[in-house]
Formats: structure tokens, C-alpha cells, sequence
């Protein structure tokens, strides 16, 4: 019985996933393929004005590269703000009253949504990184200095433009590998920390104040304290090398992620479903 009971949970669970899928991949290809025109057409300028050395192409490219590197840091936003895994639709949208009727328990349904709104980010993030990478030349070109900084290698005139994009992914993947797992982990546990948050600032304010619609500024208020808290009893205590200070905030707000999902799938269990 207790087999049965696994299985039809892991069953159910496996629907749930699906049935989020079907809801966001028609967002998903559309904001991917916006996406990849203006970084592929960004990279095709990049490359045109490698090979040229025209001014005039070159400033062109790299303001689609500058516009690159703001949507990049926008993508994470984007996919917290109109994902899958915010529940704000769910609890304040005129099709809010269906959530009664999913044979789900609620934390399942929670982590289905988030786990497709993870892969959703990494499905905008790792191919816009990828278009990125091969403006590095030009970029390394023109910056010059000021690249090199941020990003510790240089562009070789005396090759060709794909091995100066070759000599990028043998730096990354090679050369400091182990950093960039450790840099797309922090990634994944920032988004998913994020986004267990702002889930439970929505939650709260919806079981506790109930408004048809969200008042913006009290949700803020809610999201200042839920983030305040973390931030600031994280910072406590912690010394040694910046690594391993980043890595011990960085596990101690997984703890309240963790407390902020199970806070958000109680009060949807026994606030919003009854």
C-alpha cells in the first residue's frame, strides 16, 4: 500500500511538471528566440567588424554587446518576474480560484513550478552566454584594458577570430573550470533562494491580507524583511578568505529558502486551500 502510494505521488508529481511545461513553453521558445536574433545578430556585427576594423561597425557592435551584457543580467529577473515558479498569477489572477482544484499537495506543486522555472533561466542563460562569447574578441579588442580586467584574457590579432572565441572557451573550461562550476552554482542557488522568497512575501500577503488586488508597496515591505533577515544574520560570525565567507553566506540563506518554501507550501495548504 505504501508502494502504491510512492507511486502514485511520483506519478502525480511527474503530471505536474508536464502540465507546467505545457504552460510555459510557448514563452519559453518566444523569449528564446528573441533572444538569440538580437545576440546572433549582435555576434554576426562583432565578427563583421573584426575582419573590417571599421570604426563605425565596431561602435555598432559594441553597443549591441554592451545591451548583451544588461540583458544577460536581466534574464534572471525576467524569468523570477514572469516564470512558472512566481506564484504571484496563481494567487492574484482572475483563474486563481482553479489552484482549489489541483490533486496536488501544495509543496509538490511549489517545487514542480520552481523546478521548471529553474530550467526555464538556464534555458535563456547558457545560449545567451554562449552568444556572448563570441563578441569576446572584438570586445577584448576595443576594451582593451579595462576587459582584461573583468575577464583575464586577451585577443590574439595574429590569429583568426574563432581561435581567439577557441582560446575564451579553453580558458573557461580549461584553465579554471572548477570556478566556473562553483560560479553557475552560486547562480542556481541565488535564483532558486530568490525565488523561494518572493513566493512567500506573495503567500503572506495573501493570507493574511486579503485584497483582491496585491498593494504593490506592502509586498516590498513584506520582500525588504524577508530579505533583510537572511542578509543580515548570514553576515554574522563569518571570517576566513572571501571564498569560503561567500560559500557559508551563501549556504546559510539556503536555510532560509528552505524555511521560506515550507513557510510558502503551509500557508497554500492550510490559508489559501480551505
Amino acid at each position: 500500500m505504501g508502494k502504491d502510494a510512492a507511486f502514485h505521488k511520483t506519478n502525480l508529481f511527474k503530471a505536474t511538471l508536464r502540465q507546467e511545461w505545457k504552460a510555459s513553453k510557448n514563452r519559453i521558445a518566444y523569449t528564446s528566440a528573441v533572444i538569440a536574433i538580437v545576440l546572433l545578430g549582435a555576434a554576426l556585427t562583432n565578427f563583421i567588424a573584426y575582419q573590417t576594423q571599421s570604426n563605425h561597425v565596431t561602435f555598432f557592435g559594441m553597443t549591441m554587446y554592451v545591451i548583451g551584457m544588461l540583458g544577460l543580467w536581466a534574464i534572471p529577473i525576467y524569468a523570477l518576474a514572469r516564470g512558472s515558479g512566481n506564484i504571484r498569477f496563481m494567487l492574484f489572477g482572475d483563474t486563481s480560484y482553479l489552484m482549489l482544484l489541483v490533486p496536488e499537495r501544495s509543496y509538490a506543486l511549489l517545487a514542480a513550478k520552481q523546478l521548471i522555472n529553474l530550467a526555464e533561466f538556464a534555458i535563456y542563460a547558457i545560449p545567451a552566454a554562449i552568444y556572448l562569447s563570441f563578441m569576446g574578441p572584438t570586445a577584448g579588442l576595443i576594451f582593451k584594458e579595462l576587459f582584461t580586467i573583468l575577464i583575464p584574457f586577451e585577443t590574439d590579432l595574429g590569429v583568426s577570430y574563432w581561435e581567439n572565441v577557441r582560446s575564451i572557451y579553453h580558458w573557461v573550461f580549461v584553465e579554471h573550470f572548477f570556478d566556473m562550476l562553483q560560479y553557475c552554482a552560486r547562480l542556481v542557488i541565488l535564483f532558486v533562494s530568490a525565488q523561494a522568497t518572493f513566493n512567500c512575501a506573495f503567500a503572506l500577503y495573501s493570507a493574511f491580507i486579503h485584497t483582491k488586488k496585491p498593494n504593490g508597496f506592502l509586498i516590498l515591505v513584506i520582500l525588504f524583511f524577508l530579505f533583510y533577515l537572511p542578509l543580515r544574520i548570514t553576515f554574522i560570525g563569518i571570517e576566513g578568505n572571501a571564498m569560503s565567507s561567500f560559500w557559508n553566506h551563501l549556504l546559510r540563506y539556503v536555510i532560509f529558502a528552505a524555511v521560506y518554501f515550507a513557510a510558502t507550501s503551509w500557508l497554500l495548504e492550510n490559508k489559501l486551500e480551505v
